[in-house]
């Protein structure tokens, strides 16, 4: 049988200033060693199993922090002896079926994204190995004893024994192991988002069941951001696999694991700024196939959208105090509450700003503009909300001027079907139409149906009676052309 704890003979060698750490050291090695014998200390060198269920997918919906229900079926594979992890999860999105696959053999992991179907290669299989690790109770558990380096007793309550570890620099996992039965029942790592700043991912186990010598939790099921991420049934154990069959379907990794790992270049946000009328420039971000849009105030600088992204939001902050100095930054002005149209206004949280929004919004804007990032790569505490809001009524409009520019927020959510609330902004002196992604001018000419989202948009420009010279969209910058026409509108709104 496998020990799990080490010989206490050294204890005479580490001197008696450390002897407190050593002590909670060996407390939580201790609770750690009796939750790998009670969980399954001579787990089988191969495990294979099934996960059916439902993931609560957060993604670009009506309303802020809606979710929605995508069928999902996953099946993982670990081999210990070899090194070997697997992972294939399958979800079904939009009438469409996607498959993520990854493998990882020792320290090197391949995989395929369901989205992106390019082989990606990394010599750092860490963040994997947790995800992988967190599947099953017994992997997370022999996770925890390969980094018990960095493992602490933290304390308990009437139901568990808590102990924390790290398995790389900036992170904690916190481990809730029941005090009757020391099988884990939850697990919380502290985690970043660049929206929702720092935050808890939590992972709970339901309904043991002893199975070759291991408990298996029955169901599983993940919060992320106080919000149930996705839920989970378990099934199809096996213990007879091999790391090379061909039932994981691997057959396009059988030639990259011979090639050499490729080296990995970061990409960096490429900020591109183009004057598209007076006082109007459009500030293209090839990185995120995205655009913003900066207007010239007479004594300060507005910005039109706000994408994901704390560091990308501070380089277009810096890049507009450099090029609009002394001017400073005064308005953000969003679409609406999409990431990749809002999911960046941290970054102008403790400035005198105003954030330029709509009344439902309020909420969910005060959760990303409070929240801390202190474990980002930009680091950022809560010192102090700076930035105001203001809001555009429900199906109104609201001006703002000076003697050398206007625009006007027209509100028409409740028709784009896109987003329940959504603004729509006019530069009258430029006859320019701002618009978050309701609208697609292809760069080829062709002009398909516009459906609701482009006539929200016409409706909007024949019931206001606006003169309009171009049509602008803060995406997406690649496969479209520089700007749309009222004519071409009509057309693709004509269309069934």
């Amino acid at each position: 049988m496998k020990s799990y704890i080490l010989s206490l003979g050294l204890i005479s060698l580490v001197f008696s200033s450390n002897a407190q750490t050593l002590s909670n050291y060996q407390k939580a090695l201790a609770i750690l060693d009796k939750a790998i014998g009670a969980t399954g200390k001579d787990a089988p060198n191969s495990i294979t199993l099934t996960a059916k269920g439902t993931v609560h997918n957060l993604g670009h919906y009506e309303t802020p922090e809606k979710t929605r229900d995508i069928p999902v079926e996953e099946t993982y594979a670990y081999f210990r002896n070899e090194q070997v992890n697997y992972l294939r999860s399958a979800i079904q999105n939009n009438g469409n079926n996607y498959v993520r696959s990854a493998i990882k053999k020792a320290d090197s992991l391949y995989q395929i994204g369901y989205y992106d179907r390019r082989i990606i290669a990394s010599t750092n299989a860490q963040e994997f190995n947790f995800e992988t690790a967190k599947t099953l109770p017994v992997k997370l558990l022999e996770f925890a004893f390969e980094n018990r380096q960095s493992l602490r007793y933290l304390g308990n309550d009437k139901t568990h024994e808590w102990l924390s570890f790290s398995y790389k620099a900036n992170d904690a996992v916190t481990l809730y192991i029941n005090r009757k039965t020391y099988l884990i029942d939850k697990v919380e790592k502290l985690t970043y988002n660049d929206r929702y700043g720092d935050a808890v991912f939590t992972t709970e186990y339901k309904n043991y069941e002893l199975q070759n010598g291991v408990q298996f939790p029955k169901n599983r099921v993940d919060i992320e951001y106080g919000l149930v991420e996705r839920e989970l049934t378990y099934s199809d154990l096996r213990f007879d696999t091999k790391p090379d069959t061909t039932d994981f379907r691997l057959l396009w990794l059988s030639k990259t694991f011979r090639d050499k790992l490729p080296g990995v270049t970061p990409q960096e946000d490429n900020l591109t700024f183009e004057n598209i009328g007076a006082n109007l420039d459009l500030i293209k971000i090839v990185s995120q196939n995205n655009k913003v849009l900066a207007a010239q105030f007479k004594d300060y600088i507005a910005l039109f959208e706000s994408p994901s992204g704390l560091r990308l939001n501070q380089q277009i902050l810096a890049e507009i105090q450099k090029r609009y100095a002394p001017k400073p930054l005064r308005y953000v002005f969003v679409t609406h509450h999409h990431p990749d149209h809002a999911g960046g206004i941290r970054a102008y949280a403790l400035l005198p700003v105003t954030l330029v929004t709509t009344p439902g919004n309020e909420a969910y804007f005060k959760k990303l503009l409070t929240a801390t990032h202190t474990l980002g790569n930009v680091p950022s505490k809560n010192e102090g909300l700076k930035l105001k809001m203001d809001f555009v009524p429900l199906e109104g409009q609201k001006a703002y001027k000076d003697e050398q520019m206007e625009v006007i927020a027209y509100e028409i959510g409740k028709a784009t079907t896109h987003s329940n609330e959504h603004l729509v902004y006019y530069f009258p002196q430029q006859k320019i139409i701002w618009s978050g992604d309701l609208l697609f001018f292809r760069a080829d000419e062709k002009i398909y149906p516009a459906g609701n989202r482009g006539k929200s948009v016409y409706d909007l420009i024949q019931s206001q009676k606006l003169t309009v010279d171009k049509i602008y969209t803060s995406w997406p910058l690649q496969g479209q052309a520089p700007f749309g026409k009222v004519e071409e509108l009509k057309k693709a709104t004509a269309m069934k």
